[in-house]
C-alpha cells in the first residue's frame, strides 16, 4: 500500500516539475500581491519558481523537510532579491505565494494520479513546513548579507573620508559622498585627528566624541585609521578626558585636506607637552612649527641649554629655574615660591644663565628662542 502511495506521489511530483502552467499564474499573483516584485525581471522569477518547484517536489518525495542548511535555494533567491531592492519580508512573502501556488496545483492534479484527499492534506502540510524552514534560511542569509553590506558600506565611507582628507577626490566623488553621508556642501568643517590609541581606547574615544557631537548637533565623520581617529567635524571637537585631539582650521569642504595637514602638525606639536585636551593652531601658535624645524631646534638647544648642562648639576638647576621663570610670566617672587628657593637664589641662577650663554633675558629674541628650546623638550615645566 505504501509502495503504491509512494509511486503515486512520484508520478504527481514528476508532473508538477514539468507543469509549465504553474509559472505564469504564480508570477502574476506575486506581482499583484507584492508590488516590490515589479523590479524583478521575469526571467529571474521564472528561474526561481522552477527552483522552488524542484525543491518542493523533492521534499514531497522524501516525505520530510530538509534542514535549513541544505536549502541553498533560499539563500540564493534571498541574495538575488536583496540586490534587486526587494525587502526581506517581501522575499519571504514571495516564496509563500509560490508554495501556495504549488499547493493549489498539487490539489488540482492529485486525483489525476490517484492521490486521495487525506494524502493531499499531508502533502500540503509538508509544503507549509518547507515554507517555514525556507523562511528561516532566508532570514539567516539576510542577516549575513546585512553584515557584509554594512562592512562594505563602512569601507566605502572610510575610503571616501580618507580621500577627502588627502585631497584626492574628484568633485563628483565629493558630491556623491556628501549625499550618501548626509554632509551639506555649504557646511564649514575642520579636520581632526587623535594620538595613537589601543583598539579598546579607539572604540571608547569614538563613542565619547560621537556623544559630545550629537549633544551639540554637530556633523561628525570619524573613523579609525592606523591606530588613531581621523575625520571631519562641523565645530570644535568635544574634549574627552585622557584623549589628545588636534583640530585643523575651519573652512569650506574644499579646504578639508589643508585643514587635515595643519591638524597633523598641531598634533605633533601638542604631543611634545600634552597628554590630553583639544589643541588647535590658535591655541599652540608658533609651537606648531617646532616639530618640523629640527635644525632650528638643534640650534636653540646648543645655544641655550647645552652650555648650562655642560656645568653639571648646577646647570640643571638653572635650566629648571628658567622653565619655571617663563611658565610664571617672568615673575621672580612667584617663580621663587614655586621653586621653593629664595628670590636672591633665583636671581643668581638667572644671572649665571646670561653669563654662560652670553644672552640677555631682557632680549625678546632670547625669550622666544629659549621658549622654543623648552617646547621641544618632552618634560613639562614646573607650575606654581
Amino acid at each position: 500500500m505504501m509502495r503504491m502511495s509512494d509511486d503515486r506521489v512520484r508520478e504527481l511530483t514528476a508532473a508538477l516539475e514539468h507543469d509549465e502552467g504553474l509559472v505564469d499564474p504564480t508570477i502574476k499573483r506575486v506581482r499583484r500581491e507584492i508590488p516590490a516584485y515589479e523590479v524583478v525581471p521575469t526571467e529571474a522569477l521564472v528561474t526561481s519558481i522552477h527552483r522552488n518547484v524542484v525543491l518542493a517536489c523533492r521534499t514531497l518525495r522524501a516525505g520530510v523537510v530538509p534542514p535549513s542548511s541544505e536549502i541553498w535555494q533560499a539563500e540564493r533567491t534571498t541574495l538575488e532579491r536583496l540586490r534587486q531592492g526587494v525587502p526581506i519580508e517581501d522575499i519571504m512573502g514571495g516564496f509563500r505565494i509560490c508554495i501556495a501556488s504549488i499547493q493549489d496545483r498539487l490539489v488540482d492534479r492529485a486525483q489525476e494520479f490517484g492521490v486521495d484527499h487525506p494524502e493531499s492534506l499531508t502533502l500540503t502540510s509538508l509544503l507549509w513546513k518547507l515554507s517555514d524552514v525556507f523562511s528561516a534560511r532566508a532570514a539567516s542569509a539576510y542577516r549575513e548579507y546585512g553584515l557584509s553590506h554594512a562592512v562594505a558600506d563602512r569601507r566605502r565611507r572610510d575610503e571616501w573620508l580618507a580621500g577627502l582628507l588627502a585631497g584626492t577626490l574628484s568633485p563628483t566623488q565629493i558630491e556623491q559622498g556628501c549625499i550618501r553621508y548626509h554632509v551639506r556642501r555649504d557646511t564649514r568643517l575642520r579636520a581632526v585627528c587623535t594620538a595613537t590609541l589601543s583598539e579598546a581606547e579607539l572604540d571608547q574615544a569614538l563613542n565619547l566624541i560621537n556623544q559630545g557631537c550629537r549633544r551639540s548637533n554637530m556633523v561628525l565623520l570619524l573613523v579609525p585609521s592606523q591606530g588613531r581617529l581621523v575625520g571631519i567635524v562641523s565645530g570644535p571637537p568635544p574634549a574627552v578626558p585622557g584623549l589628545l585631539v588636534a583640530a585643523g582650521p575651519e573652512g569650506p569642504l574644499g579646504r578639508v585636506a589643508a585643514s587635515f595637514s595643519v591638524a597633523n602638525d598641531v598634533l605633533a606639536a601638542a604631543r611634545l607637552r600634552h597628554d590630553e585636551g583639544v589643541h588647535t593652531l590658535e591655541s599652540l601658535g608658533w609651537r606648531v612649527a617646532v616639530p618640523r624645524a629640527a635644525d632650528v631646534t638643534a640650534l636653540m638647544r646648543a645655544r641655550y641649554l647645552q652650555p648650562l648642562r655642560d656645568t653639571g648639576a648646577f646647570g640643571e638647576e638653572v635650566v629648571e629655574s628658567l622653565r619655571c621663570y617663563l611658565a610664571n610670566g617672568r615673575n621672580i617672587p612667584r617663580t621663587a615660591e614655586a621653586l621653593h628657593v629664595h628670590v636672591n637664589t633665583l636671581r643668581y641662577r638667572l644671572a649665571r644663565f646670561e653669563e654662560l650663554t652670553g644672552r640677555s633675558l631682557d632680549d625678546t629674541d632670547t625669550l622666544v628662542e629659549l621658549s622654543w628650546a623648552f617646547h621641544a623638550e618632552t618634560a613639562a615645566p614646573p607650575v606654581s
